[in-house]
Order: C-alpha cells, then structure tokens, then sequence
C-alpha cells in the first residue's frame, strides 16, 4: 500500500473519536465495497480486516481517518484481484467451464482502469459525494467528475446490447 495517496496528518493529532465507534459505523459500508471489488464475502471481510488493522496502527496521527480506511479497502480489493488474474493464467479444468455464471456490469467494471473503478464503486457502493471521493481519492473535485463521466461512457458502452 502506497503511502502517497494517503492522507495523513504530519503532527500528533487529538482523535476525539474512540477507534471502536469508527469500526462500527464503517464496518458493514466497507464490507460492502469489498464484496462489491472481490465479489467473495470471506474475501471482503478480510480485505476490511486488514484495513482496519493500518487503520489501528496509525489512527492517532491520520488527520482522516475514513478516507484512509476507504483507501485501504480499495487498494487491498486490488491486491486480492491482482492475485486472482495471476491464479487464472493457469486454465482450470475443463468441466468448471459450464458452471460459471456471468454478471456482464459487474464484469464490466472490474475492466475499467482502477482509476476509474474506484470512483464508480466509492459513488454507487458506498453512494459517497463527489467531494467525499475526491478527498477519499486525494484528487481534484473536477477530475472526479470526469474520470466518472468517462467510466459511465464506457460501461455504457460495454453493456449495451
């Protein structure tokens, strides 16, 4: 996990919320945005558990403690999805094949660039703002705008009959 994408304060900060309150209100939100880039709970609940696990280590210094936990959701979503392409480049057996069932937009914005795929899951699965995704994502408000503009083009695009 990069740390540049990671807002954190440079002092020791006054965190005037306990730890447990933040994992009780962000636990099941962050469950669902997992599911949603993993498409396996058992995996999901993991990736969240690790979240809040970077979350714990440094929670007295992070200025936001949300926005690091999202990014930490979405970038181990990432690194579990990144092992699963290594684990399938090697062909399964042949009778799997019949069995797999398909959700094309679902397919289809596991294709989109991460750029893109984050800002469509933190907008329609955690149905954050656009200035919450852009704090979350450390990036101008009007590249949140257009990098969703362009990943709806493109999902349209894609699924479209």
């Amino acid at each position: 996990m990069s740390d540049a994408a990671i807002p954190m304060a440079r002092d020791t900060i006054t965190v005037t919320e306990p730890f447990e309150s933040l994992y009780q209100r962000e636990f099941r939100p962050m469950v669902r945005l997992a599911t949603a880039l993993v498409d396996a709970p058992e995996q999901a609940e993991e990736v969240v558990q690790e979240a809040f696990a970077a979350v714990f280590l440094r929670y007295r210094v992070l200025e936001h403690p949300e926005a690091y936990l999202r990014v930490c959701v979405l970038n181990g979503g990432r690194k579990v999805l990144r092992r699963r392409r290594l684990l399938r480049r090697q062909p399964p057996p042949a009778e799997e094949y019949g069995s797999l069932g398909f959700n094309h937009v679902v397919d289809a914005v596991r294709r989109l660039p991460t750029k893109q795929r984050n800002v469509v899951m933190l907008r329609y699965e955690l149905q954050l703002s656009d200035q919450e995704i852009a704090d979350t994502l450390g990036i101008p408000l009007g590249t949140v705008k257009s990098t969703l503009h362009r990943a709806l083009a493109r999902l349209r695009t894609e699924v479209s009959p």
